[in-house]
């Protein structure tokens, strides 16, 4: 056994045995929970600092230190064994009691469960900067970024080292080291600065630090106008630019004003960059030595596309044997070209507009009340996306709704806007025109992000000049987009017209206060082969039609009529169309046939579908061309009355929406 093992051994028998007498103190003399904790606290403090003069120096001795690697269970280098001498440079966070591995003079290249529980009381201790930022509550025991980052700046300038000067070079390792490489990082190119925007990285160096660590600790940087399209001769470079910063490996490492850099008499602008500790690249290791410029606020539209050259023209670091060196290899002295734009460009912002909801959007029946309001009814779907980088303020929109046999106001009374299910905009409707404004919405629009909105509007008694068979219709034109509708970036200024595209559009709805709401349930359209070729091939469309009746009970008959051949008795009317929407069916080329599927109720010659109620009725098509062609079948009205009159009874046609089948193709 070592004389420091020994030592330390009788210590620990000196602290049982202090223990021991300390519990065993009469209970008038009993002390509290936290008074115990504190002595055993002193007496390990005792005991460590003991065994570190013992074995000649701190385990904080480590320290100036920088990690570069996350460390867990299984890890093991030289780091692990710095990591171990730093935690062992507080009780709280000692790897191991003295005298066994990993304890204080004793440390391991080795990261074990000690070292994972010794981690995990650092980040308790620091809780508020490892843990809390990540949303972590319980420690890890895993020595990563958040850990790390700690550590280091703990680390940074504690101790000095056997040896050592005082300064980070302490904690450098090596001979003689020099800058091996030092080449443009492909990727930073003819980059653009917006104006408003932070830390664009304009240009890069990727350096190699050979046979030692280094610590840069000065680098002079140069911009030049003339290097790129000088347009107007403004060459003051704090006209562009806010501030200049150089990153070492996403880590910031200097940070200057524009307005700092010293104009030389050729007009260059150049600013030497004094470091501090923390800029290190390892022995072998390539760092990524970058800078980026952040645009003035408010640059001048004159200045928009100016384009500069960047360039790093020399470094100077010091490696382990304190040697301080300049050199300006590789890429060194040589310009990127980058360019000032404005904050629209630079983040590709805009403001789209599409069509939302096609169940709101799509032609419908809407039952209306002649005796009371009908409230919040949808009209209008509509998606708006804020595209690009940049966040928007959307504080006005134009919506135009007009009506068939009166006025608007006549009407409506009041249309609400709604984004993504919320009310956000309510306008009453007080006069004829059919614009309608939604002004004051101060919405913000997050950057990518796509929102959803939707119009409704409240009903006015259905009375002359508002009368049952009414339509209206609600959209957005791309015109109001652009011109009208009140849009701003992050940065406050307005969207050009430019940067506004989109328009949205819904179908007439139809406005009753008793009739028929048709929509199109499965489909499926043939071509119907003639096996003993005597004939033309022909084809098939069955389609079912789901009628629900508004206001009233209603009466269908299952009868269904070409619109050539349109019988005012007829349940259903239909037509056969070419691709283009052009009727092409003839009283001799087609039939057609309308069952009731499921839903009303037979009675007589009629479908009874109560009010509410809807019926399912399946109808079957076909066409027999003379030509081969493509074709397609098309529903365009239901037959209904408000009574049964029997057979031959006169019904109302009401095609307010058209509803179509697949198209085939007849090879005939």
């Amino acid at each position: 056994m070592t004389l420091t093992n020994k030592v330390v051994a009788k210590l620990a028998v000196a602290f049982v045995a202090t223990s021991m007498m300390f519990f065993s103190v009469a209970p008038a003399q009993a002390q509290t929970v936290a008074e115990l904790q504190a002595l055993i606290d002193s007496l390990m403090a005792q005991i460590n600092s003991l065994s570190s003069q013992i074995s000649g120096g701190s385990s904080s001795t480590v320290c100036p230190y920088t990690w570069s690697r996350s460390l867990s269970s299984g890890s093991t280098g030289a780091d692990v064994m710095a990591l171990q001498k730093f935690l062992n440079g507080s009780a709280d966070t000692q790897v191991a009691a003295a005298g066994a591995a990993g304890s204080a003079g004793m440390e391991t290249s080795y990261y074990g469960p000690a070292t994972a529980a010794a981690v995990s009381n650092f980040q308790v201790k620091y809780r508020t900067e490892i843990l809390s930022p990540v949303g972590l509550v319980n420690p890890t025991g895993y020595f990563g970024p958040s850990s790390m980052a700690k550590a280091n700046s703990l680390c940074v300038t504690t101790g000095t080292g056997t040896g050592s000067t005082g300064t980070g070079s302490d904690a450098l390792q090596g001979g003689a080291g020099y800058i091996d490489e030092a080449n443009f990082i492909s990727s930073l190119n003819n980059e653009e600065v917006g104006e408003g925007t932070e830390d664009v990285e304009v240009m890069g160096l990727g350096v190699v630090a050979e046979n030692s660590d280094i610590a840069l600790t000065a680098i002079k940087v140069t911009f030049d106008i003339d290097e790129g399209t000088d347009k107007n001769n403004s060459s003051r470079l704090n006209k562009f630019a806010d501030e200049v910063s150089l990153w070492l490996d996403g880590k910031e490492i200097a940070r200057a004003d524009a307005s700092d850099f010293t104009k030389n008499k050729t007009g260059v602008y150049y600013n030497t960059f004094s470091l501090s500790s923390g800029a290190v690249i390892r022995d072998g290791d390539m760092g990524d030595l970058v800078v980026a410029v952040s645009g003035l606020r408010n640059l001048d539209s004159n200045d928009a596309g100016e384009e500069w050259g960047v360039r790093i023209d020399s470094v100077r670091f010091k490696d382990a044997q304190g040697a301080t060196i300049q050199t300006t290899e590789g890429d060194m002295g040589t310009y990127r070209i980058f360019s000032f734009v404005s904050f629209a460009t630079a983040t590709d912002l805009g403001l789209r507009v599409r069509s939302g909801d096609t169940a709101i959007n799509t032609a419908r029946t809407i039952e209306v009340s002649a005796t009371a309001r009908t409230n919040e009814v949808e009209i209008l779907s509509f998606e708006v996306e804020a595209e690009g980088g940049s966040d928007l303020n959307l504080d006005e929109l134009v919506v135009v709704a007009s009506t068939t046999n009166t006025t608007i106001d006549k009407v409506v009374s009041t249309a609400y806007l709604y984004m993504d299910g919320k009310k956000v905009g309510s306008e009453s409707i007080t006069t004829s025109t059919s614009t309608i404004v939604f002004d004051d919405l101060n919405l913000d629009l997050d950057a990518g992000d796509k929102y959803d909105f939707v119009v409704k509007v409240d009903f006015l008694k259905a009375t002359s000049p508002f009368v049952s068979g009414t339509k209206i219709d609600a959209k957005v034109e791309s015109s109001d987009v652009k011109n009208t509708w009140v849009v701003e970036d992050e940065k406050g200024d307005n969207l050009v017209t430019t940067d506004r595209s989109g328009s949205a559009t819904a179908d007439a709805h139809t406005l009753v206060t008793a009739g028929v709401n048709i929509a199109l349930g499965n489909t499926s359209a043939v071509e119907i082969v003639d096996a003993n070729n005597t004939a033309g091939n022909y084809g098939k469309f069955t389609m079912e039609v789901k009628v629900t009746s508004i206001g009233d009970t209603i009466y269908v008959k299952e009868t269904a009529a070409s619109t050539t051949v349109a019988s005012t008795t007829a349940g259903l009317s239909y037509v056969f169309e070419d691709t283009a929407g052009n009727q092409i069916n003839t009283a001799s080329s087609t039939s057609g046939s309308f069952a009731l599927k499921s839903g009303g109720t037979v009675d007589g010659s009629s479908i009874r579908i109560d009010e509410g109620q809807t019926a399912t009725f399946e109808f079957v098509g076909t066409y027999d061309p003379t030509a081969a062609g493509q074709l397609r079948a098309r529903v365009v009205g239901v037959g209904f009355g408000t009574t049964n009159a029997g057979t031959g009874s006169s019904q109302t046609a009401t095609p307010e929406n058209s509803y179509r089948s697949g198209n085939v193709y007849i090879n005939n």
